[in-house]
């Protein structure tokens, strides 16, 4: 069994999480907003690490035969999806590759659909490469996401380009029905729109949920869509820049392929080609095992916050190991909650408008983290909101 309890001192180690953001003594304030894990990654990831580092020749790699192989069985196993060898794509960072293919196969002013509130990667690569977001936004009903489609043909026309998914969904935790999914499809089908899927959380799911990879549901999806995946978010290793495009099409994939290519990305991360046959092969009880402690992180902030704040709203997460909280009814511009939280809580966490404007009004806040620091975030909060008369 894993050690989730252990508070692992982070500090010092070139992290985005703890270490980009250092304000007063060590150990003062309190992260909870960059979206990795505060665990250590299995031990099998972590050997096979030790094993690259004492061979002590770091040349250039390639995937062999088993490297594929992991993560065809692993997409059996978990995802019922049977995929073939040549349809996986390595690539570096999921954002490397969407950005590059929007470049590619886009203009400069194409739109480019996005479901917002969305991860700001996603609104970066259209923003970024001078594409036009064409926004979609969730709709909150009931405490729970739903998609609605009815009012995006009023928004599109013949320059848009491309749908661009995040599902299991950053920051709301909403995990796709398959009729939302194939109603997403028919959509792209009828709009000649290539298909991206973010899909990076999809080990990442609370039961009785279950993610669908969208290419698998139907010849259609497969002609669409492009499914980018990692072993980074499920197995806590980020910082190895790994992933694999999944493109059951072989036009879309040798297009995708050349643009890669056009880029010189060809030899995969030394550590990133080592550790996914490990994490695919032995690691599945990890998963497993991480899952039900961040449930059990989630199911203590829940009942926390109904019965000491019950101002906030939890969000029902489906997915991810982030929670989404709707604090409108306490009535406080985000900058003024933003700056007690900093300064009288020592408490960082991502305020909504990070991720759009439809993300005003919301917090996240990750839990996959130690529940020491889930009880000290919980806390700390409550008594600055105390203290400010919010509550």
């Amino acid at each position: 069994m894993s050690n989730f309890d252990r508070i692992i001192d982070r500090y010092g180690t070139n992290s985005a999480k703890w270490d980009s953001f250092i304000q007063g003594k060590k150990g003062e304030y309190l992260y909870m907003a960059v979206a990795d894990m505060d665990f250590r990654s299995p031990e099998e990831m972590i050997n096979k690490m030790n094993e690259i580092v004492n061979h002590g020749v770091f040349g250039y790699t390639i995937l062999p035969e088993s490297y594929y192989q992991s993560v065809i069985n692993w997409f059996s196993k978990k995802h019922n999806w049977e995929i073939d060898k040549d349809w996986i794509v390595y690539s570096p960072r999921i954002g490397i590759s969407i950005s590059l293919i929007i470049q590619n196969i886009t203009e400069v002013g194409d739109g480019i659909i996005l479901q917002t509130p969305a991860y700001p990667m996603l609104n970066d690569v259209i923003v970024k490469n001078k594409r036009k977001i064409i926004r979609n936004p969730l709709i909150l009903k009931n405490g729970k996401y739903e998609m609605n489609l009815s009012k995006l043909e009023e928004k599109i026309d013949k320059n848009t380009k491309i749908f661009l998914l995040c599902n299991p969904h950053n920051p709301t935790g909403k995990v796709f029905l398959r009729e939302e999914l194939e109603e997403i499809v028919e959509f792209c089908k009828k709009h000649n729109l290539i298909l991206i899927s973010d899909e990076i959380h999809c080990d990442l799911v609370f039961s009785p949920y279950k993610h669908i990879p969208i290419t698998s549901i139907s010849k259609d999806a497969e002609n669409l869509g492009i499914v980018c995946n990692s072993i980074t978010k499920t197995f806590n290793v980020p910082g190895v820049i790994a992933s694999n495009l999944i493109i059951p099409n072989k036009q879309i994939r040798e297009q995708v392929s050349e643009i890669l290519d056009k880029a010189i990305i060809h030899n995969p991360n030394i550590f990133g080609a080592g550790i996914t046959e490990e994490a695919y092969n032995k690691c599945e009880y990890w998963v497993e095992e991480v899952m039900n402690y961040i449930k059990k992180n989630k199911e203590y902030l829940e009942k926390y916050i109904s019965k000491k704040i019950p101002q906030l709203e939890v969000i029902k997460s489906e997915g991810t190991y982030l929670v989404w909280i709707d604090y409108r009814k306490l009535n406080i511009p985000e900058e003024e909650l933003n700056r007690i939280l900093l300064e009288k809580a020592k408490l960082k966490i991502y305020t909504g408008s990070h991720f759009g404007e439809e993300g005003k009004g919301f917090i996240r806040v990750n839990l996959a983290t130690p529940k020491k620091n889930i009880e000290e975030f919980l806390n700390r909060f409550y008594n600055v909101l105390k203290e400010e008369k919010l509550i």
